[in-house]
């Protein structure tokens, strides 16, 4: 859905360019709107999939009273900068506010599994980038490079704010 939704606008996008209805500069933000869009979509289904196998990720505020952990996707270059073009790749990095554990375990496949919020994310970012990176038969949403991320390639997936604190 989203491979076909992204064509359909890449095409009414390009024929604003292509009749000059719109300027460079409009035309760059509207292309970065898109990835937003497409990223935000990709998120949601992916966050309600772990949310309802594993619960919301909390963590603890400096009070030490329970609060959720919050996510964000970072665009980082020509994303960042809502300067993306036809060609372009989008350049991201995933954060988190606060380790700790989603509150309770859920069944999965006869055993009751917890996982941190470390683990949380980095699987929510994988089921982003399968949704907006994999070539299907309807090709990609988007080329994702991470090599822009703090430790590049070597690092993880995944940051908490505490971690690039350090």
């Amino acid at each position: 859905m989203l491979r076909r939704f992204r064509k359909r606008e890449m095409v009414r996008i390009g024929l604003r360019d292509l009749t000059r209805q719109g300027d460079l500069v409009e035309t760059t933000e509207d292309l970065s709107n898109l990835a937003d869009v497409c990223l935000t979509g990709a998120y949601e289904v992916g966050f309600q999939e772990l949310a309802g196998r594993y619960g919301r990720p909390m963590g603890v505020d400096d009070s030490g009273h329970p609060q959720p952990s919050e996510f964000a996707i970072l665009g980082l270059g020509k994303l960042g900068g809502q300067e993306l073009n036809f060609s372009s790749d989008i350049d991201l990095m995933f954060l988190y506010t606060c380790d700790g554990r989603p509150p309770t375990a859920r069944a999965v496949r006869g055993t009751h599994q917890r996982i941190t919020n470390h683990e949380f994310y980095t699987r929510l970012a994988r089921l982003i980038l399968k949704a907006i990176h994999d070539i299907t038969a309807d090709g990609n949403v988007y080329r994702v490079d991470l090599r822009l991320r703090p430790d590049g390639r070597g690092g993880p997936l995944v940051n908490s704010l505490a971690h690039l604190e350090v």
